[in-house]
């Protein structure tokens, strides 16, 4: 089924006036800091936000962004350098990235079927560096296998001010029952594909550094069980969209982040003998990518209230989440499942208020809720109220002030679509 059509033209989604915000503050959402994440050494995923601001006053003269002065000479010959942007820092904007290459940031869906997905720098944020010391070279730049990246938050001149880089790490590539340690930061230029510099001392990093030490387990999950002793025994946390914020581009291209934990460790309610596992769920290659019930979490329930999709605000679309990852373990019990899905198309209109509805069920969901709540849930009811864009990231005059219910914790979001990928993109949901 094809609900991501192409984004049309590059130029309607992504064009906006070119302001300069740059990336100042990341922070890595998972990993947690001495968290334990994934099974059998893989299904987990890296979540970081960047925060932006207008960038300080630029001097004239041009740096390597790839390494610390003292190890630039080595950088240009042996890993790699990036020059800076003529003394300026790379503009982060939502503009016409197909007329304005030099532009330095664009939202787009990296599947792992497209040459775009490898080691090395990231196709959409040329500046973001990310590594981790038990990949086979701890030097090795992975930001280039983030799958998802999003702009969660601009301004109406086009200025960024958060944006979302997800990655689903589907092979036990960093070791499995290990210690493991990830470190991201952006650079004001283009990013090696190794980085051998002191990014503490790097007068070229632009942003602060986070790093998260954690701990990748390595068996598999625990399929014992116990009796419930909650009546509600799932939470949700919605990262973004957040409440009463204006989203996407023209009705596309927002993104949905949220993690569900379960507070009952006893039931176990995400054993895999119960239909939960990890799952990237691609656009470009899944035939079953679909509204319906989710593959990878199979009580999860996710409708908008606006939906023009078959079955309208009673369609399940629980299975249109990209990312389905195992983020937290505790004695070999899997204590949270991270879903995250970058949207594409405008299937829940554009210019208007809208809202979601999250919940998770006990065994398996509903594909569609047909006007009547299941008596079976087991998590918190999350509603979600915020606006969709119009043409052009205009909102309609009419539009109510949004809000949101149950968990706080919700984010906003706006997007384009990486303008090299227009016949990949056709192929999307």
């Amino acid at each position: 089924m094809k609900l991501f059509k192409t984004f049309g033209a590059a130029a309607a989604l992504l064009g906006l006036a070119n302001a300069q915000n740059t990336p100042k503050k990341v922070t890595i959402l998972t990993p947690l800091e001495g968290g334990s994440v994934g099974v059998m050494g893989s299904g987990y995923m890296f979540d970081v936000v960047a925060e932006f601001s207008p960038p300080p006053s630029v001097s004239s003269g041009v740096g390597v962004a790839a390494t610390s002065t003292s190890a630039s000479t080595s950088a240009s010959t042996s890993s790699g350098s990036s020059s800076g942007s003529g003394g300026s820092e790379i503009s982060y904007v939502r503009s016409k990235r197909a007329t304005d290459p030099d532009d330095g940031f664009f939202a787009f869906i990296n599947s792992p079927n497209l040459t775009t997905f490898a080691s090395g720098p990231n196709a959409a944020a040329p500046g973001f560096v990310c590594m981790v010391n038990t990949s086979s070279d701890p030097t090795e730049n992975l930001a280039g296998f983030f799958q998802l990246i999003s702009i969660t938050n601009s301004d109406a001149q086009g200025n960024i001010l958060e944006a979302y880089f997800s990655w689903f790490v589907g092979a036990a590539a960093f070791g499995s029952n290990v210690n493991s340690t990830v470190t991201v930061f952006f650079l004001d230029g283009p990013a090696p594909a190794q980085y051998t510099g002191n990014p503490m001392t790097d007068p070229h990093v632009i942003s602060n550094v986070a790093t998260t030490h954690f701990f990748i387990f390595g068996d598999a999950a625990s399929n014992a069980t116990a009796a419930p002793s909650m009546d509600t025994p799932l939470s949700i946390n919605v990262f973004t969209p957040r409440a009463g914020e204006d989203v996407g581009r023209d009705g596309a291209g927002w993104l949905v982040d949220m993690v569900i934990v379960n507070n009952d460790i006893s039931a176990n309610y995400f054993a895999p003998s119960k239909g939960y596992k990890t799952i990237y769920h691609d656009n470009f290659t899944d035939p079953n990518f679909a509204p319906g019930v989710s593959e990878a979490v199979p009580g999860l329930v996710v409708t908008s209230n606006t939906s023009t999709l078959p079955g309208g605000a009673d369609t399940n679309l629980a299975n249109l989440f990209q990312i389905n990852a195992v983020t937290s373990v505790q004695n070999g019990v899997i204590i949270e499942f991270w879903c995250t899905w970058l949207v594409g198309t405008a299937f829940a209109g554009q210019g208007k208020p809208t809202g979601l509805t999250i919940f998770v069920v006990n065994e398996t969901a509903p594909s569609s809720i047909n006007g009547t709540m299941p008596s079976n849930i087991i998590s918190e009811i999350v509603n979600v109220n915020f606006t969709l864009s119009g043409a052009s990231g205009a909102t309609s005059s009419n539009s109510a002030p949004a809000s949101a219910s149950s968990t706080g914790a919700a984010n906003a979001l706006t997007v384009g679509a990486g303008p090299f990928l227009l016949g990949a993109l056709a192929l999307l949901l």
